[in-house]
Parts: C-alpha cells; structure tokens; sequence
C-alpha cells in the first residue's frame, strides 16, 4: 500500500472508508505493510491507527479532529456480529476545573461536530 495523502474533501474520505467495507483488520494491516498484533486486547488502539493510515489520516495525538482539513474527527467502534455496539468510545479529557475554553472553542466539541464512524 502506497503512503495515503490526507483526503482533500468529505467525499473523497467517505469513499475511501466504503473501500474498506468488507475487509479483515488482517488484510488491511497487510495492505498498510503491517502486522496484525496476536491479540487486540493488549493492543488496545491499533484498530484506530490502521484505520486512520488507510484513510489517510495525518496521525498523532493533538487537540482538533483527525482530518484536521476537513473537520473530521474519526472513531471506531468495536461491535458483535449483530451489530451491537461492544464497548464504550473514547473521545477525549474535559478539563473540569475551568481551565477549558467555553463550549463553542473546547476539544469536545470539536471532536463532536463531525464524526465519521466505522464498525469494526
């Protein structure tokens, strides 16, 4: 798999996440040039960097959304084999001591305005 280029619009991103559709986290680590870990219970946040290299995110740990660009924030989210959802989703610290800027210019929100969810 050649390095993937951020998305430059939410088509292009939402067509490159339907491209994953149908695909084992095995093949897709394989197509990233990765292996997959033995057992994702102690590889807790794997699944979320191989998602986010396939589809092109920068990567790294910062303030905005994952498709900075776009205003795209991205989570996966672990479900059965009906679809039930399995277990909570992370999004991020909320400092509550009032060091956090005001609602409309806080981290949460942010993440919260757009978020593209994939099932896995």
């Amino acid at each position: 798999m050649k390095p993937v280029v951020p998305p430059k619009s939410e088509g292009e991103l939402i067509q490159r996440a339907r491209g994953l559709s149908g695909h084992t986290l095995g093949e897709l680590a394989q197509m990233a040039g990765q292996s997959a870990p033995e057992n994702l219970r102690r590889a807790k946040g794997w699944v979320g960097r191989l998602i986010e290299e396939c589809l092109g995110a920068p990567g790294g740990n910062f303030a905005g959304p994952d498709f900075k660009n776009l205003g795209v924030e991205l989570k996966t989210l672990p479900v059965d084999a009906r679809g039930k959802v399995k277990e909570s989703t992370y999004l991020c610290t909320v400092d509550l001591l009032g060091e956090e800027p005001s609602w409309e210019r806080s981290r949460a929100k942010k993440k919260l305005d757009r978020i593209l969810w994939i099932p896995v």
